[in-house]
């Protein structure tokens, strides 16, 4: 029996999803929706799909739903296809207000909705063998920067590319007790947009009784292509390259030991999607995807580093 799966945004990332999920021998894409009929016409075509400006004339033809789209259409759609019983994977971020984050999330898990934000960097195979390698972590900095692609400039850089870099800091500091922040700085300017451009935080948190500092870069305006993190353990450290999947492990006396990768040529977004659906047979949410508490707990803290709502 195949996944009767809807795409609703058929733009730079929803054309990502489509070549995807056309991949897949047990999925059936029933329809791409996007309010531009040419762009959902010309993501169509390739595959032979039913195309749609409004993703309401799928709902009886899909069970699942992946909302590619603008973050600012977000609420809107989930909460409409949360009433109608529908499986949602949403692209990263889930919403911009904690608070709405919250109302989706609480109305999915009474609803018994399988809802998953799409965090990609958690697949990363990068990443999981990092995390292994990991034992005490003091100091963690992460660097994303991208030139100017004059995609996703509807959000601030921080909800595009820091919310990665975010969400795989809490969830390494996650596994060593609950964090909390002691105190955040940050500074952020729009340059070639109306929104943040370009974004650095500062945090001084504490794990059970423990001070550990965590700085990131965001920007969108760079001349290069960087994804990288650093964690500064016990003895060592450890330099992580998640475009190029490379570790480089230093250890106290100087010597540099590059670590295996496990799995190291797979595709995130394959992975991810395929760890969805299983999700949705299980009918349980992902133990790899990003919690809700999670979800709302990134989202909080992006807001502080904009200087706009917590809660």
């Amino acid at each position: 029996m195949k996944y009767k799966i809807a795409l609703i945004g058929a733009g730079y990332f929803g054309q990502r999803h489509i070549k995807i999920l056309s991949q897949m021998e047990d999925v059936e894409i029933v329809g791409i929706a996007d309010k531009d009929i040419n762009r959902a016409r010309e993501s169509a075509k390739d595959y032979g799909l039913k195309y749609t400006d409004d993703f309401r004339e799928l709902t009886d033809r899909a069970s699942i739903f992946f909302i590619v789209t603008p973050t600012n259409t977000h609420f809107e759609i989930a909460s409409e296809l949360i009433k109608e019983g529908k499986d949602l994977f949403v692209e990263k971020p889930l919403v911009e207000n904690p608070s709405d984050a919250i109302l989706l999330l609480r109305e999915a898990k009474k609803r018994k909705i399988i809802l998953q934000v799409g965090l990609i960097e958690r697949f990363n195979p990068v990443v999981g063998t990092l995390i292994r390698h990991i034992k005490n972590p003091a100091f963690i900095t992460a660097q994303r920067v991208s030139p100017f692609l004059g995609r996703a400039i509807d959000t601030d850089v921080t909800f595009d590319l820091m919310i990665h870099d975010m969400d795989l800091i809490w969830m390494i500091f996650k596994k060593f007790g609950k964090p909390a922040i002691k105190d955040l700085k940050a500074f952020k300017k729009s340059l070639m947009t109306s929104r943040i451009d370009i974004a650095a935080a500062w945090l001084d948190l504490e794990i059970n009784g423990k001070s550990i500092c965590a700085n990131l870069l965001a920007s969108r305006i760079s001349s290069y292509f960087q994804r990288t993190l650093s964690i500064i353990d016990e003895g060592f450290s450890l330099h992580a390259d998640l475009i190029n999947k490379k570790i480089v492990k230093i250890n106290k006396n100087g010597s540099n030991v590059e670590i295996p990768i496990k799995n190291k040529d797979s595709n995130a977004l394959y992975e991810e999607i395929r760890d969805f659906l299983r999700a949705t047979d299980k009918r349980r949410l992902s133990s790899k995807a990003p919690s809700f508490d999670d979800v709302v707990e990134v989202l909080k803290i992006i807001n502080h580093i904009n200087g706009g709502v917590t809660a």
